[in-house]
């Protein structure tokens, strides 16, 4: 378990030596230069976390591309002054000593988040920051987890990531060197090992998985599956209910905030339970603010949620700032019409964007249920678009309804499994208008 071993340093001390040994290695090939950023780049969980170690037991700045596209590393070019090793370094049998890992607390990692508009923007967090993140989640889920190891179907690049499978797991002394996820299939394979594990998700994925019924024999395998980087959609955890498995724990954060609550959707519960040590406090137009531990000071950071608080420590998400339009002089929710859409029967999800031609109109980008999926094929387009005008109009002004209407099996993903309101008006561009 990692510890401060004083006030401005940490120690982490484990039982897997082998790994101290590569962390050790590295921090040698380190220190042989002066480069104080350095690109950190690679899929491989197990050597990203060695080189990881060793450039922050070094008292170097990690520098974390979302990917290694050819435009993205172009980008960071000014951002950094080295790149780390993509290969496990050699382990030199005379010089196994340390039993521990150690480094300096303001020691910091830079991340990029693109956010709804696509631009790469760097975000700077100190391993202070991050080992008070990882304590709250221990908090939080360690009991339950107990010695359980980490099976992940997403990056380490991003914030959830980085602190999910890599450094709660190590700082926590839990196996974390498990293959990636993509396939059900995968999922499965793994949990007929019958060793107590938690599973990383991202909703992208969740959605597609659905044959469930597997997961839930042996009962004490799987501890949680977690899920974050964007909303869950409502029949995920209705999925999991229904094949007698605990609904995912939904994480609701950012990489600037660090995570600020969670909730578990059993018996349609909607209210997310903040983590300790975070408060919040809204303005009179319900936009959330926050104070934590996992920010960088004491002051509050405002973010662009709103939020309807219950209670002290319950609170329910009612959408983006940024998400309330005006179409036609008339203001509207894009969430809370994307909401609506979700509750007819041929409407899986829901997701608006902002079309400009000439003046602002929404356009809307429908996944279907199966239901859905037979109608628009016996009926066509022009019938269930009409329908679903019809539905929306129930709640909102006829003025301010989608003008435009897409069909998808599945959204359009960045790196971070996030959908952009770029990639949204895309769709537009490319197809035909209907």
């Amino acid at each position: 378990m990692w510890s401060k071993s004083d006030s401005n340093n940490w120690q982490i001390s484990l039982s897997q030596q082998q790994f101290i040994d590569h962390c050790n290695a590295a921090r040698r090939i380190i220190a042989t230069s002066d480069s104080q950023r350095w690109l950190l780049f690679n899929e491989d969980r197990y050597t990203f976390a060695v080189w990881l170690f060793a450039l922050l037991g070094e008292h170097r700045t990690p520098v974390m591309p979302q990917n290694a596209q050819p435009e993205t590393l172009s980008f960071l070019a000014d951002h950094v002054d080295a790149h780390a090793p993509t290969q496990l370094p050699d382990i030199d049998p005379r010089q196994l000593t340390a039993a521990s890992l150690t480094g300096r607390l303001d020691t910091r990692i830079t991340l990029f988040t693109s956010g709804s508009s696509g631009q790469p923007q760097a975000i700077h967090k100190s391993i202070a920051q991050l080992l008070h993140e990882v304590h709250t989640l221990e908090q939080a889920f360690g009991a339950h987890l107990g010695d359980a190891e980490v099976l992940s179907s997403v990056t380490h690049q991003h914030i959830y990531g980085l602190l999910f499978t890599v450094l709660w797991p190590i700082c926590c002394n839990r196996r974390f060197d498990s293959p990636p996820v993509q396939y059900l299939e995968q999922w499965h394979g793994f949990h007929q090992h019958g060793r107590r594990y938690y599973f990383v998700s991202s909703p992208a994925h969740l959605q597609r998985y659905e044959a469930l019924a597997p997961l839930a024999e042996p009962s004490a395998s799987l501890r949680y599956v977690f899920s974050s980087g964007g909303p869950l959609a409502a029949a995920v955890p209705e999925r999991f209910v229904a094949a007698q498995l605990a609904a995912p724990v939904e994480v609701y954060g950012s990489t600037e905030t660090g995570g600020i609550a969670w909730r578990q959707r059993h018996n349609r519960a909607t209210a997310f339970t903040l983590f300790p040590g975070v408060d919040i406090t809204l303005s009179a137009e319900q936009r959330l603010s926050v104070r934590s531990p996992h920010l960088p000071d004491t002051n509050w950071f405002t973010t662009e949620d709103r939020v309807q608080q219950l209670d002290a420590h319950h609170f329910e998400l009612l959408g983006r700032m940024d998400r309330i339009v005006k179409i036609a002089e008339k203001r509207v929710s894009l969430t809370e019409l994307e909401q609506f859409c979700a509750t007819h029967p041929w409407v899986a999800q829901a997701r608006c964007c902002i079309l400009s031609e000439p003046k602002s109109t929404l356009g809307l980008v429908v996944v279907l249920t199966e239901q859905g999926q037979q109608m628009l094929a016996h009926e066509g387009r022009l019938t269930l678009r009409k329908a679903l005008r019809e539905h929306l109009q129930r709640r909102f002004e006829k003025v301010v309804l989608p003008r435009k209407y897409r069909y998808v099996s599945h959204y359009p993903l960045n790196a971070a499994g996030k959908i952009t309101q770029a990639a949204l008006q895309q769709l537009f561009i490319e197809n035909v208008s209907l």
